[in-house]
């Protein structure tokens, strides 16, 4: 039953904390001005890193019922106290970006709960991490840039056609420069951690990984697909564009769900070696 609500918990932070981050990023970059979102979302990361650490505690306490014991709290906090409180700072600027509708509080917000993924974790854990946590920061940047997109690039009824081609523009823009980054520095993570090429292949941690990057790899080839065609689509055809970004969005949204499962197993049922 612990594991289970180990995985649970992780699976419902790396949501979160994934999509506080790109909304974040999307509301300071322009691409929505749905307001709205920030105090769910704040709300949401808050609870999930409240779970996530009673689960830890109860892990080191051998069982749910240490979950509340004040035992061994000193253990948990050692190890991701820090990212904990990152975690609460970040959901507070969600939901401060809420009532101020600032930018900055935004792009604040998603800066901060990234940097917590470098503050605890497998990249942090290693024996040197020398610029791990660094590049895991950068990377969930990045991955969350387009974790939120089916949220913010759906078509709804209410947008018009100049309105959402304008939005799924601005995304192209930026993930023309980032894709390159994603990619570099998540198999550099998968080597790094992985224990290099030869622990990766032989490993449940490194076989789980493998398969996150062939869904990341699926979800960055629909994104040069809505770049190609269905933002052409969307000029020339609109109705027919809608449909087809909406489908394109819809494969995403699965893949995304996919990607976060195997992190939640990669990062609760196994390890990296070292």
């Amino acid at each position: 039953m612990l594991e289970a609500a180990a995985f649970v918990s992780k699976f419902m932070l790396y949501g979160a904390a994934l999509g506080g981050v790109g909304t974040g990023l999307h509301f300071a970059l322009g691409i929505h001005a749905n307001k709205r979102l920030f105090l769910p979302l704040g709300g949401f990361l808050a609870g999930a890193t409240l779970l996530r650490f009673l689960v830890v505690h109860a892990q080191m306490g051998g069982g749910i019922a240490a979950a509340f014991s004040s035992d061994n709290l000193h253990w948990t906090w050692a190890g991701i106290g820090n990212q904990t409180i990152a975690l609460l700072a970040g959901a507070t600027l969600l939901a401060a970006t809420r009532i101020q509708s600032r930018r900055v509080l935004a792009a604040a917000a998603s800066f901060v709960i990234a940097v917590s993924f470098g503050l605890a974790g497998h990249s942090a854990g290693l024996e040197a991490p020398g610029v791990a946590p660094y590049v895991a920061m950068g990377h969930v940047l990045i991955a969350a840039f387009w974790f939120t997109s089916p949220a913010t690039l759906w078509p709804r009824a209410s947008h018009s056609n100049d309105e959402v081609i304008r939005r799924t523009r601005t995304f192209s823009r930026v993930a023309v420069f980032i894709v390159p980054a994603i990619f570099i520095s998540g198999l550099w993570l998968l080597w790094r951690i992985g224990g290099g090429i030869d622990g990766v292949l032989s490993s449940l941690y490194g076989r789980l990984l493998l398969g996150k990057l062939a869904l990341a790899m699926a979800i960055l080839g629909l994104g040069a697909l809505n770049m190609t065609v269905v933002t052409k689509e969307l000029e020339t055809a609109p109705a027919s564009g809608r449909k087809a970004l909406r489908a394109t969005l819809r494969i995403d949204t699965v893949l995304f769900c996919g990607v976060l499962l195997l992190i939640a197993s990669a990062t609760t049922i196994t390890g990296p070696t070292e």
